[in-house]
Order: structure tokens, then sequence, then C-alpha cells
């Protein structure tokens, strides 16, 4: 049977099951009797389309309808209880992260220059100072060295694997 075709015979059967409480065996036989023909019918046929287009017309939908109704008037709705998810932000707090999102955007995108010329002037200052000159220069070469070291083991690496 086609996947889409049993999809749709269990939505019904799941339809009854999620709306009423069923304890009285009687009734659970005459469903799994109904949704057994169901079944069979559902084999019969080429795709959901057909399936639904057959279904509509055959005795077998009178009765589905039927045995709703029946089991409406005999058993007991379940009651479904919603909570109240407290974590959904309103429109308006949502307006409020956006907007606030935004100020701290052109907050940074306008002070950036004035903070990297900071930046730039006190990295001077501080390599004016003798000892932490001399510090950031080696750093400095450290790093650039370490880029050509990583560099050649990289591709002595990529060597070997070959």
């Amino acid at each position: 049977m086609n996947d889409l075709i049993r999809a749709s015979i269990d939505a019904r059967k799941m339809a009854i099951y999620n709306f009423y409480d069923i304890t009285d065996e009687v009734i659970i036989e005459e469903i799994d009797n109904l949704f057994d023909r169901i079944y069979a019918f559902g084999e019969n046929c080429v795709d959901v389309e057909d399936f639904e287009v057959k279904f509509a017309k055959s005795r077998l939908n009178q009765e589905y309808i039927e045995l709703f109704a029946k089991i409406g008037t005999i058993c007991n709705q379940r009651v479904v209880v919603n909570t109240e998810n407290n974590d959904i932000k309103s429109d308006g707090e949502y307006i409020l992260d956006d907007f606030t999102s935004e100020i701290k955007y052109q907050m940074e995108s306008s002070t950036q220059p004035i903070r990297g010329k900071i930046y730039r002037e006190v990295y001077d200052k501080a390599r004016d100072i003798p000892v932490v000159g001399d510090a950031l220069n080696v750093k400095q070469h450290l790093d650039l060295f370490g880029k050509f070291k990583k560099k050649k083991e990289d591709k002595d690496n990529n060597i070997e694997n070959k």
C-alpha cells in the first residue's frame, strides 16, 4: 500500500482516538473491523488521490461517519488542556529587540574608526616604552615566522598524505 494512503487512513483512525476516550471493547472492535476494511480498500488504490476520491464515494466513508457520530454520543470527549507558553514574545518585545539590536549596530559602526584610532595610538605609545616595545617587536617577529613555519608544516603534511 502507498505510504500516503496509509497515512490518510491512520489520520482518520487517530482522529477518533484523539478526540474521544474509548474504553468499551465492543466499540474498539467496531473501529478495528472498520479500519481493517478501509486498509483493504486502500490496497486497491493507485495513489492517495485515487483513494480519497474512491473513499468519498464508498459505503466505507459513510460507515466511518456513522461510527464517529456513534462514538460521539457514547464516549466522553478527551479534555485537551492548553498551557500558555510564557516564552513567546509579544510584537512589542520583538520590535524592542530589533530596535536595540539596530542601535547597538549603529553605535559600533559609528565608533569603530575612533576606537581603531585610539587602539593604534595606545599601541604606538606602548612601542615607544623601551622594554614593552622590544617585547612587542619580538612577538611580531615570532608571529611572522610562525606563519611561515606553519605553511611549511602544512605543505609537508600534504606531501606525506599523498
